[in-house]
């Protein structure tokens, strides 16, 4: 199967969905480690809640964070980052599971190539928060046309996301800062993004793509 075709077939999450699932670093790297070690998805699924893997206060949502974090491992299409993700530099994780929900979440992967790559090229290091609001404006007036509009809590929790994810791969200091840090990719993990033909994608990760 080709990597476009691969990138087609992905099940997709709908954005929305952020605002609960948001960047759970600790919960991807569980059900990594569960993958890397052998576990069926089902079992994961199971564990998650029997075992209360994640440590919820309820268990409400355990078994749909489990699936969730199946789906973002499943849409790597390597299963060398899926232990990298497990066991290897919590950094490393941190932009493999960023790099998984631009595969997964639509305004994900148009955050990052419409709002951070352009930064990066052109040395642009502020993203204020009403950057972050006037984003997810555009792109519900772009891509929502005909779906209901978020509402106001639901935007501000999909804006805490995607600050949430910039920080957790260290490109912001916190959530709150309004400053991109110049970041380094380890070209260890550029490879995927090109067997994946997502090469463009790198610019948002401060990456020139090598033609």
């Amino acid at each position: 199967m080709s990597a476009v075709a691969k990138h087609n077939s992905i099940a997709k999450r709908k954005d929305g969905s952020l605002s609960r699932e948001h960047f759970s670093l600790r919960e991807f790297r569980l059900v990594a480690k569960l993958r890397f070690e052998g576990a069926a998805d089902e079992e994961i699924v199971e564990r998650a809640v029997s075992e209360n893997l994640f440590q919820y206060p309820t268990l409400s949502n355990a078994a749909r964070m489990a699936r969730t974090m199946l789906l973002r491992l499943a849409s790597l299409n390597d299963e060398g980052l899926v232990g990298l993700a497990a066991r290897g530099p919590k950094e490393h994780a941190a932009v493999i599971n960023l790099y998984a929900m631009m595969r997964v979440y639509p305004l994900v992967r148009e955050f990052m190539m419409q709002e951070i790559a352009p930064r990066f090229r052109t040395l642009d290091y502020s993203l204020t928060h009403a950057d972050t609001n006037a984003f997810i404006t555009r792109y519900q007036a772009e891509r929502r046309t005909n779906a209901e509009p978020w509402t106001e809590s639901t935007v501000k929790r999909i804006a805490g996301v995607l600050r949430e994810a910039l920080a957790g791969t260290g490109m912001l200091a916190d959530t709150n800062s309004e400053e991109l840090l110049p970041f380094f990719m380890d070209p260890a993990l550029e490879d995927t993004f090109y067997r994946n033909g997502d090469q463009q994608w790198l610019a948002a990760f401060n990456v020139t793509e090598v033609l």
